[in-house]
């Protein structure tokens, strides 16, 4: 038994007629009594009635059989349509990670613009800390990630800069520094801090920055939400270093005051990341393409 023997048997029983049956799969007549008979041969038991008078009716056998051929002629179909959709790049699954920034404050434009060009692709998307996107994308757990790091190297990973993220000063507006030009590192140690959590990669180049200017900041809390760190921040507990991304809604908005932060050299860059040597699917292909297109029109 094979597939054409089935696709003859279905569309011998839905048209009743074997010239229509040879039109439609593009075969000659006599192919399709062959096939109907090495069927029946196959599976041991008369799948229709007597058909000298040319009448193609089902016996009981044949009505639980077309039952399953059906089922499986129709299966088959869809499965080849779905591969050709494949072949098309119209459908697909990619699976996604995110650091916080740039899954709260960069990646939602981009997704919902390529799901409107692609509104049969199923994206799955994780958001966690950098490093642990990093492990899951070499784990294989993940197709691409999408962080924000400093500087980064990783031999088994292909790392595409696409756009960078300083790292700035917050305060609330009736903060004593919003008036002050310039400030110089030192004069920071006066004033209460809020840093991102330790695992954060800002967390960690605030750290840097503290030891390459040789000061010791005042942190009064560790928080691991940036939205509960704005708004610790707007309520005067204390003053934050985060991305600047982060927070432009709340510059545009008034409710937040930013300044740079004293001395900084940038360190912190908007990866894409993929492994090397990694197999793509065509739309995977299509949305990597896609990211890089759009953050280099940037």
């Amino acid at each position: 038994m094979n597939l054409q023997q089935l696709k003859v048997f279905v569309c011998t029983v839905q048209s009743g007629k074997l010239s229509i049956v040879a039109k439609q799969l593009n075969i000659k007549q006599p192919t399709v009594t062959f096939h109907l008979k090495a069927l029946q041969e196959h599976v041991g038991v008369a799948l229709f009635e007597d058909h000298s008078g040319k009448q193609w009716i089902l016996t009981d056998a044949g009505k639980d059989f077309y039952h399953y051929a059906q089922q499986i002629v129709s299966l088959v179909h869809e499965s080849e349509q779905v591969m050709e959709q494949y072949r098309l790049n119209k459908r697909g699954k990619l699976q996604l990670g995110a650091s916080e920034t740039t899954a709260s404050y960069i990646l939602p434009p981009y997704l919902a613009q390529f799901q409107k060009e692609h509104n049969q692709v199923y994206i799955s998307l994780i958001v966690n800390k950098a490093p642990i996107i990093l492990e899951k994308v070499k784990n294989f757990e993940l197709d691409f990630g999408v962080i924000a790091y400093g500087d980064l190297y990783d031999p088994d990973l292909m790392i595409v800069p696409i756009m960078e993220d300083e790292l700035v000063l917050i305060m609330s507006n009736d903060h004593p520094l919003c008036k002050k030009e310039n400030v110089a590192p030192y004069e920071l140690t006066r004033y209460p801090f809020i840093l991102h959590e330790k695992k954060a990669v800002s967390h960690q180049l605030a750290e840097q920055w503290m030891y390459q200017n040789k000061v010791d900041l005042n942190i009064i809390m560790e928080i691991g939400s940036i939205q509960t760190i704005k708004e610790a921040v707007e309520l005067n507990i204390g003053i934050a270093i985060l991305p600047k991304l982060s927070v432009e809604k709340e510059m545009r908005e008034g409710r937040l005051f930013v300044k740079p932060l004293p001395n900084y050299v940038n360190e912190r860059h908007i990866y894409l990341i993929y492994r090397k040597n990694q197999h793509f699917t065509p739309m995977m292909k299509v949305f990597i393409e896609y990211l890089k297109t759009s953050f280099k029109a940037m």
